[in-house]
């Protein structure tokens, strides 16, 4: 990781000169190293998403909308590459929205590409070509060539999702032909590997075969490229494989596998290594695809690649099972159980440390926003020194002990302040995280005592992933509740949204938030926001684990000048309001609502859904 940053501290210095002009130099460091992470995202997505969160933790309130959307943009893209979509799609729009205040047409046209482009892994065809739309209206208006080019190219994949090839065909061809006159050969040979994919999606390996050739040719020309070169081999090997001529497929699978072995890059080598020897085995050469076979595992061993070495134990395992070796074939397939069980444990033990890291973070994250609001009261204590100099030469001895008292008031409530707050956060951690903490750490010597009990490992991993997920979201709500950056609506709804896209997204619940514009500019205290925030997350918690819900809605908006009104509804089992048992719950929702000097509605049919309706004046 340290390795990883100091890259892109190197990257973000030598790419200065294609950066935009700001008056702040830490704008435009920032900038830099924003534009190297959203690089370096697809390899290294988690690094990238912690130092994504690092740099937004440095911006400070005088940072510009041009550095903060760039920032946002990287990190929505390390999210997507990570596979959390939702929470991708809200920092990408935040992205998008900082780019429409600094008014840069360039960066309002990335981030549409860049949202389409996870819309389009959500399925979500109709957003993705909402967005799609608007930047190729901007690239129109302002003749931008390459950016046109480039959202041809993602319409292209667009409709290679939807299923209508014809279209994305059309648009991935346009974007191919635009490419090669732009003379940018790494997009065109990108965009052509996409296309010959898609050929081969629609069973026409002939046509795929014509596409590859052209890039092959292009790449020719160009200085070597030694990974691209082998990309093409690869797909030129895939297209002779649907062709079923196995000879020429392996000519290029194995081009490509020694192209990689040179620049020892060694997860294509395991990759191409089994490629290799499927072929072989096609050819009926078992003993080659056997060396190869083995080798590809052991590079996969090597590098942890567990994926991987289930793949290939379970084709050796099918391998000498047709040739009646049943031993071996035996052998592997418990080889490729027992991996399929690590791959389980890895994944939990990978949720745990990112738990730990988020942790970490955000208690750094909170060292940072109490010592803003330091540095400000700071400053709005020299302001007022100055004043009061300023009316001693008026009032003489008695401005100087009247100014006297009203500084040792203001520092002492000040002090007060600060000392409640210290208690509050103390308790809160000393409560919650300590007690959680606590539980962690016994569960997890209870999974090392009991490794060789697979049932109580798997339950003490669950324990340890329930508790730090409770640590977490605890920490996550102090670190927001004393940050005075978060004193509006717009705030609060984006807390929810994030939540909401949390609890829902493990679970493949269909979340659809909507919120006005004007939200920012209704202002609420701390202690409304907390009741807000609570009652929501409660609703939302509450759909979820007993509902049995496909589709989530949260709406808010301003009822009139002084009310504020937010929907929750799911479309799940429902209850009967009057037979329900009542439980703390619902006691505890009706008290925050009336804390709120508002009132909750609960509107439930049975088999069609609930709706909860909070209403509160925002003074």
């Amino acid at each position: 990781m340290p390795f990883i940053i100091l890259l892109l501290l190197v990257v973000s210095f030598s790419k200065g000169s294609a950066q935009p002009r700001f008056k702040n130099p830490n704008d435009s460091l920032l900038f830099a190293q924003a534009d190297s992470a959203f690089a370096s995202a697809s390899r290294y997505s988690d690094s990238m998403l912690v130092f994504t969160k690092a740099l937004l933790a440095k911006a400070t309130s005088s940072a510009g909308n041009l550095s903060l959307a760039n920032i946002h943009n990287a990190m929505g893209w390390a999210y997507m590459h990570r596979g959390f979509l939702d929470s991708s799609i809200n920092s990408l729009h935040t992205a998008w929205q900082f780019f429409g205040k600094a008014n840069d047409t360039n960066g309002i046209i990335r981030a549409c590409i860049n949202i389409a482009e996870v819309y389009t892994k959500q399925n979500k065809i109709a957003n993705a070509i909402q967005y799609l739309t608007q930047a190729d209206s901007l690239c129109t208006a302002t003749g931008n060539i390459p950016y046109y080019t480039n959202v041809q190219r993602q319409l292209g994949v667009v409709y290679r999702e939807a299923k209508d090839y014809k279209q994305a065909a059309a648009y991935l061809n346009r974007a191919l032909a635009g490419f090669l006159k732009l003379q940018d050969d790494f997009r065109y040979i990108s965009t052509g590997i996409s296309l010959s994919i898609l050929y081969r999606n629609l069973q026409l390996p002939d046509s795929s075969l014509y596409i590859l050739e052209q890039c092959k040719a292009v790449d020719s020309r160009q200085p070597a490229s030694p990974y691209r070169s082998a990309m093409i081999q690869e797909h030129l090997a895939e297209s002779y494989y649907q062709k079923k001529q196995f000879s020429k497929a392996l000519e290029h699978f194995s081009d490509a596998y020694g192209i990689f072995k040179k620049i020892n890059n060694k997860g294509d080598v395991a990759y191409e290594a089994l490629n290799v020897g499927k072929v072989l085995w096609q050819l009926q050469r078992h003993t080659e695809a056997e060396k190869y076979l083995t080798e590809a595992y052991r590079v996969s061993d090597t590098l942890k690649m567990l994926n991987y070495q289930y793949d290939i134990a379970q084709t050796l395992a099918d391998m000498y099972s047709q040739n009646g070796q049943w031993q071996k074939a035996y052998q592997y397939r418990n080889t490729a159980a027992t991996l399929r069980d690590s791959i389980d444990l890895s994944n939990q033990i990978k949720l745990t440390n990112e738990l730990k890291e988020k942790f970490e973070t955000e208690k750094k994250e909170n060292e940072i926003a109490l010592l803003k609001t330091q540095n400000e009261l700071t400053e709005a204590d020299n302001r007022k020194n100055r004043l009061l100099q300023y009316l001693f030469s008026v009032l003489f001895v008695a401005s100087v002990v009247i100014g006297w008292l009203l500084l040792n008031r203001v520092r002492i409530k000040r002090r007060l302040n600060e000392q409640l707050l210290r208690n509050q956060i103390a308790g809160d951690l000393h409560d919650d995280i300590g007690s959680a903490l606590s539980v962690i750490d016994i569960s997890s010597r209870i999974a090392l005592a009991k490794s060789e009990e697979p049932a109580v490992v798997t339950e003490q991993l669950q324990k340890i992933k329930q508790y730090t997920a409770h640590t977490m979201e605890s920490m996550s709500d102090i670190v927001w509740s004393v940050n005075p950056d978060n004193d509006n609506l717009e705030s609060v709804m984006t807390r929810v949204r994030e939540f909401a896209a949390e609890v829902c997204e493990p679970l493949h619940i269909q979340m659809e938030i909507s919120r006005e514009e004007e939200l920012d500019s209704v202002l609420l205290n701390a202690n409304k926001r907390k009741h807000v925030l609570l009652l929501c997350k409660e609703i939302i918690n509450n759909a979820v684990k007993y509902s049995g819900c496909t589709l989530l809605q949260v709406n808010c908006k301003v009822a009139d000048s002084n009310m504020i009104q937010i929907t929750i509804s799911d479309n799940g089992s429902g209850f009967n309001p009057e037979t329900v048992k009542k439980g703390n719950g619902l006691n505890n929702m009706r008290t925050r609502a009336a804390a709120l000097g508002g009132s909750l509605t609960l509107n439930s049919i049975l088999g069609q859904g609930t709706t909860a309706e909070i209403m509160f004046p925002v003074n």
